[in-house]
């Protein structure tokens, strides 16, 4: 409901890559009330899809926020 998609997430990525910006790792939240373990698995795939493309523009990302 909130945050960025993997599409905006690259284009954040490069944006802060024309910054020179230093990204660090990527943070997510799927809900206090969330008991369903295949949201995490979801959330988790999709930060490690960013992870990847933040490798590809030359960011060394290696903090995993899950909230």
């Amino acid at each position: 409901k909130f945050g960025a998609t993997l599409k905006t997430s690259r284009l954040l990525l490069e944006r802060a890559r024309e910054l020179d910006l230093a990204i660090v790792g990527v943070s997510f939240h799927v809900g206090s009330g969330c008991t369903d373990p295949e949201t995490f698995v979801q959330a988790i795939s999709d930060a490690r899809c960013v992870f990847d493309m933040g490798a590809e523009l030359g960011f060394s990302m290696y903090l995993l926020d899950i909230g």
